[in-house]
């Protein structure tokens, strides 16, 4: 049992060896010019092992997306789970985007680039799955502070867009703009106006 186990393990690191060089080399070279031959050089891996893992390049390329998109979602998560309070949460889940953002640059272009790309075809009940997961989630946050009068009783799709979107806006144009401001002011001034947005009036 313990020999399968490590097996497991590096079964799941190589995997995700593979998708880190496939995202190198999507966003030096394009997708299309990238090739298997060029991630298995990236990665260290064997043709083999990259086949065992996934059957075409399509499939490589929207296991990176959705490991991407996963990360960035549990970080959001976490951030709200370490932060109880309505103030504090808002705050932080603003800022954990926007650490994010900056920590991976290269995944967070992939993800505004290639969400309608035809590879993606196949993952939509995978996407739309965990999708669901990471709204869950934001849901169990959100709703308890709207109840207890803390937050605007307004539907949590608006509470959910008043305090991501505006931080999705913004690193687009971060990501495109060589000289926009930087991310640590943005995170401020955009979670002090998602607070101002979301608070109840009574609210502190």
């Amino acid at each position: 049992m313990r020999k399968q186990r490590g097996n497991y393990a590096k079964s799941g690191l190589r995997r995700r060896q593979i998708v880190r060089a496939a995202l190198n080399c999507f966003t030096e070279m394009g997708f299309l010019d990238a090739t298997i031959e060029d991630i298995r050089r990236r990665s260290n891996a064997s043709n083999g092992s990259i086949y065992h893992h996934f059957k075409s390049k399509d499939q490589l390329a929207a296991a990176v997306y959705l490991e991407g998109l996963l990360a960035w979602q549990e970080t959001l998560l976490a951030e709200l789970e370490a932060h109880p309070g309505a103030l504090d949460g808002v705050f932080a889940l603003v800022r954990s985007h926007f650490r994010w953002v900056s920590d991976h640059p290269d995944w967070t272009r992939y993800l505004f680039q290639m969400r309608h790309a035809g590879f993606m075809a196949s993952t939509e009940d995978a996407l739309a799955e965990q999708t669901k997961r990471f709204t869950d989630g934001l849901t169990q946050w959100f709703t308890p502070h709207v109840e207890r009068g803390a937050l605007r009783p307004v539907p949590l799709e608006i509470l959910i867009s008043l305090t991501i979107g505006p931080s999705l806006e913004f690193s687009r144009i971060w990501l495109s703009k060589p000289d926009c401001p930087d991310m640590e002011l943005a995170a401020a001034e955009i979670a002090k106006a998602a607070w101002q947005a979301l608070r109840a009036k009574r609210a502190g």
